[in-house]
């Protein structure tokens, strides 16, 4: 016979809620007990301590009828059995039954003794294992002991009392286990809706229907996983129409602009105005000549995140990676009308950010990581280009060469730019001019620019991308 859920969660709840109670009862019981216990310890103190300090003069006078009316007065103490005044014999001078010249009666002097020996400050207990508890107290007189008080406490007093306290927490409990069983009703009702309405719309998932969606309606953790699971099935949606392209293209940025439209995996381009970036490790081989083949990757890994990070943050797109070499655009697939500006402070970031990393180096006599950068605007085509089987989405023109030769041609820490690129961000940019150069592919000689720092907003832009991005970066990380 197959329970379902709703009535395990129940029973499950029902359970807990009973032991819950039960093991409360228990420590309620065991500590109304102690405190009885001790409540009753520190009664028994004050009493027979008063006992014993107007039984002085009485016992010293031998007064048999006042130390009666004081033991009378002993016993009108709920839950005291019997009370003694001893003389320094242990005889019993006056307790409840000793009338007139009746018998004397002799306490157990060895166990009083044995009890003031072990228990320390008066009063002392003895009597444990019998029906009572008896506190004992030392009479004295001008600092002399002259006899002992002793009050003798019911044990049943205590069961009774105890066993009055276990009928009240037993009343609660039952009320308790009512209430709690109804209460796990209505929980596991509760608890377990969205979790019925989760199993219907996983099954929806599983039979193919990614349209399917739970009603949102909960407003606490079961509702948050309500809207995870509708979250979940719009990912799976989106997830399903890029499994055929997702091998062919790289950038989450490429990705997502071919989601909008997925026409856009035919090959071909468009034309477009973009800013191609490149950044190059100068002299890489001999740099990368000391390092262990892991050690190298490693190395690239973090050089291209950096470099990754800082295209992304201003709004680039890495189109690909080449040796030690990266390759960014802006402007596509996205366009921007300030991919110039984007690229500038890219740039700038980087060559920041690596001016840093190599004081670090410096600190432990490591070699620099020197990169040239170089950037060009112009108009290419853009699009995905390539085979049927495996296409890439890039840029051809002659933007793509010309950038690719000013990095190439560009020193440690150098951002080249040609005269027209200088031209458009001057004002927000400070740069050398650099000797003219013979271009492969350009009968004349080209005026080049040094980019070495920024102006205003755009210097202000590029040491808030740095603090959010390399803020944080550990030491040995950055290495």
């Amino acid at each position: 016979m197959k329970i379902g859920i709703k009535i395990k969660l129940t029973l499950f709840l029902s359970g807990l809620f009973f032991v819950t109670a039960f093991l409360l009862g228990v420590i309620m019981i065991e500590h109304q007990r102690t405190s009885l216990e001790a409540q009753m310890r520190s009664l028994a103190g004050t009493i027979t301590d008063e006992f014993a300090g107007y039984s002085n003069i009485p016992l010293l006078q031998k007064d048999t009828l006042a130390m009666e009316l004081l033991v009378k007065d002993v016993l009108k103490y709920p839950g005291i059995r019997d009370a003694y005044i001893l003389d320094d014999n242990f005889i019993a001078m006056a307790h409840k039954g000793r009338r007139g010249n009746d018998p004397v009666v002799y306490i157990d002097k060895k166990i009083i003794q044995e009890a003031i020996d072990s228990q320390g400050p008066p009063p002392w207990v003895i009597g444990r294992g019998r029906p009572g508890l008896t506190f004992v107290a030392p009479i004295t007189f001008q600092g002399t002991t002259v006899g002992y008080a002793a009050v003798s406490f019911s044990k049943e007093y205590i069961r009774k009392t105890v066993h009055a306290a276990i009928k009240d927490l037993a009343a609660i409990a039952a009320i308790g286990m009512l209430a709690a069983t109804l209460l796990s009703i209505f929980l596991a009702s509760g608890l377990l809706r969205p979790v019925f309405r989760l199993l219907k719309g996983t099954q929806e998932i599983s039979l193919g229907n990614l349209d399917y969606r739970i009603p949102e309606i909960r407003k606490d953790e079961l509702g948050d996983l309500v809207k995870s699971f509708n979250r979940m099935a719009s990912e799976l949606k989106k997830k399903e129409l890029l499994k055929g392209v997702f091998n062919r293209y790289v950038s989450p940025v490429v990705a997502d602009e071919i989601l909008k439209d997925p026409g856009k995996i035919a090959l071909g381009g468009e034309r477009r105005v973009i800013t191609v970036f490149f950044a190059d490790i100068r002299g890489f081989t001999a740099f990368s000549g000391g390092l262990q083949p892991e050690e190298t990757v490693e190395f690239l890994n973090r050089h291209f995140s950096r470099v990754t990070e800082a295209i992304f943050c201003f709004g680039g797109t890495i189109d690909k990676f080449i040796g030690d070499a990266v390759m960014g655009v802006f402007g596509s697939p996205i366009r921007s009308d300030a991919h110039l500006e984007q690229a500038v402070k890219a740039a700038m970031a980087v060559k920041k950010a690596t001016e840093k990393i190599n004081a670090l180096r410096a600190e432990r006599n490591l070699a620099p990581v020197n990169i040239g950068i170089g950037l060009d605007s112009g108009t290419v085509i853009v699009g995905n280009m390539g085979s049927n089987l495996r296409m890439d989405y890039t840029a051809v023109g002659e933007a793509v060469n010309m950038a690719s030769r000013l990095t190439g041609m560009a020193r440690a820490g150098e951002i080249l730019v040609t005269e027209a690129v200088y031209g458009a961000i001057g004002e927000n940019v400070v740069a050398r001019r650099m000797p003219d150069a013979r271009i492969k592919g350009i009968d004349a000689e080209t005026s080049l620019y040094d980019i070495t720092g920024l102006r205003g907003r755009w210097q202000e832009d590029v040491e808030k991308a740095l603090a959010a991005i390399y803020g944080q970066e550990n030491e040995e990380v950055a290495l």
